[in-house]
């Protein structure tokens, strides 16, 4: 017999296929993560989405919590406990978009050396959240990843509304994750027991925010919302209105190097460093350009930290150069950081000293 409620039916063949459902979210989820960033981390529509994903999921932890303590705590209408039993799908897309959208910030934030341990973090939250004994798993597990995104949530929009970022900016971004965190138990203690919720809320939200915490004192965690869009190392650079002109000799060996990373410096050259960083609109903030060489100990020894006063909302980044023209001949390093000393990007190259050549030919890139 044919049932009244053919939408029934339509569940219960869409909860058979749950494991390919979550794949289709998160496919979906990452798909539009990757067309999303494109309009930048301080697009209104970015910043309202991702508020509205973070009320969801803490929403469906509030009910679960309360639920799981009192079965029979906040009632909903019958056909809104039909869709309940598969809130599952609606909490795991919305935690893996948004962690899907945070590893591609965190990620263009910084060099890779500096980025790969919390991009880990991020990689291996994803890879979690797909599992199913994960999802299987209690509450504290979804806290755990809850957390996660609401302390990148803050570390991406604080910078934003300060218009720098520092080690101030950081810690009122580990404060806002500890204050939504005592809001959660705040609002959940007068109703389920107090030892379920150190164990199941409260633990997990700390150890998560402790790591962070441990990260940056470490310089773990990437300067968000800045990012590198290029750096590289030039004979020559000069400006002709809106546009850089950088010189560069050519490499036989490694035709796709389009600078100077092998540097053979010729009586009277000065060694000069291009960037381009994105910051968001209206930001104006100091970076810091320092220089290193590999000393005959094989330890970097700081040469020069150059501050340069960035400003914000061009597409393509600001564009700032950096100059030497005292240096010794070897390995050379330099790396864009900020104020705390969270690094940017970074460049390794070397410096070889030669004879005057006249007939030396440079190729010009245009940025």
């Amino acid at each position: 017999m044919q049932s009244i409620f053919p939408w029934r039916e339509g569940l219960r063949r869409a909860a058979r296929h749950l494991l390919k459902w979550n794949l289709l979210f998160f496919v979906a989820g990452f798909a539009f993560d990757v067309f999303a960033t494109r309009a930048g981390v301080d697009h209104t529509l970015m910043i309202v989405q991702q508020v509205v994903y973070l009320a969801i999921i803490g929403g469906i932890l509030y009910f679960d919590f309360v639920r799981d303590a009192k079965p029979e705590a906040l009632p909903m209408p019958r056909w809104i406990e039909r869709l309940w039993q598969y809130r599952s799908l609606v909490f795991h897309f919305c935690l893996g978009t948004l962690m899907n959208l945070y590893s591609i910030f965190f990620l263009m934030s910084a060099s890779l050396f500096s980025s790969i341990a919390f991009a880990v973090i991020l990689f291996g939250a994803i890879v979690l959240n797909e599992l199913h004994a994960v999802r299987r798993r209690g509450l504290d597990v979804k806290v755990a990843f809850y957390v996660l995104c609401i302390f990148c949530f803050w570390s991406l929009l604080i910078p934003i509304v300060l218009h720098s970022i520092s080690r101030l900016t950081f810690l009122l971004s580990f404060a806002a994750t500890l204050a939504v965190l005592a809001g959660f138990v705040s609002a959940l203690r007068r109703r389920i027991g107090r030892t379920p919720l150190v164990r199941r809320l409260l633990s997990p939200g700390l150890a998560v925010s402790v790591l962070f915490l441990l990260m940056y004192m470490i310089g773990l965690i990437p300067p968000v919302p800045i990012a590198a869009r290029t750096l590289g190392v030039y004979h020559r650079i000069e400006r002709a209105g809106e546009e850089f002109r950088l010189f560069y000799e050519p490499s036989r060996w490694r035709p796709w190097r389009s600078d100077d990373r092998r540097f053979v410096a010729e009586p009277g050259d000065a060694v000069h460093v291009f960037f381009a960083i994105f910051a968001p609109t209206r930001f104006d903030d100091t970076v810091f350009v320092r220089w290193s060489f590999l000393d005959r100990t094989s330890t970097w020894r700081d040469s020069d930290r150059i501050p340069i006063r960035i400003t914000g909302g061009r597409e393509t980044g600001f564009r700032g150069v950096a100059t030497k023209e005292n240096y010794v001949a070897g390995d050379w390093r330099v790396i864009v950081e900020t104020r705390d000393g969270r690094e940017i990007a970074r460049l390794r190259f070397t410096i070889t000293k030669g004879e005057a050549t006249p007939e030396r030919v440079f190729k010009t890139e245009v940025y």
